[in-house]
């Protein structure tokens, strides 16, 4: 029993010691700066909409809508490209320039994840909501976010009328 004991403390130990050992972040990458010009050049109002739904599938298969999220429409620009590349590899950013908010348009998910922008002008846009839940998890069930932020590359030509779905 002895020789059991010393065979399975040093694994305990190092067990313990795993647990305390600080959980490393990614950084957040640093944003470029902000192209004040470039948005500036970007028309305020236009003839297309763009409409759709946002959703995700837990893995027993219910479907979580973005319902009374933010759905936002950024127009393409270096700016929100970096961010774009960023959010495709899971790497998070540093807060945005605060100018960014008036060139940008939201609207809030109907109940079942549904939105539509209107007078959108042509161009290069991302739409981007959080889908995000609680769901009990282990023995005694607490509860633990789950899901994520949503995001598609569109582009919009004067006079459309897009159908797009958001989900991964």
């Amino acid at each position: 029993m002895k020789m059991k004991i010393k065979q399975i403390l040093p694994v305990l130990v190092l067990i313990a010691f795993l647990g305390c050992v600080p959980r490393v972040d990614i950084k957040p990458a640093d944003r470029i700066p902000f192209p004040e010009d470039e948005y500036k050049r970007l028309a305020s109002t236009g003839t297309a909409i763009v409409k759709g739904q946002a959703f995700l599938k837990t893995r027993g298969g219910d479907v979580k809508t973005a319902a009374g999220n933010e759905v936002i429409l950024n127009p393409g620009t270096s700016y929100s490209n970096q961010w774009y590349e960023c959010y495709l590899q899971g790497v998070p950013m540093k807060e945005p320039d605060s100018r960014l908010w008036q060139y940008v348009k939201k609207q809030i998910a109907d109940g079942n994840g549904r939105f539509t922008f209107k007078n959108v002008p042509a161009g290069d846009y991302y739409v981007t909501v959080p889908v995000f839940w609680e769901a009990p998890v282990g023995y005694q069930g607490a509860l633990v976010r789950q899901g994520g932020v949503v995001s598609k590359k569109i582009t919009v030509n004067d006079g459309d009328e897009l159908e797009i779905i958001l989900t991964r």
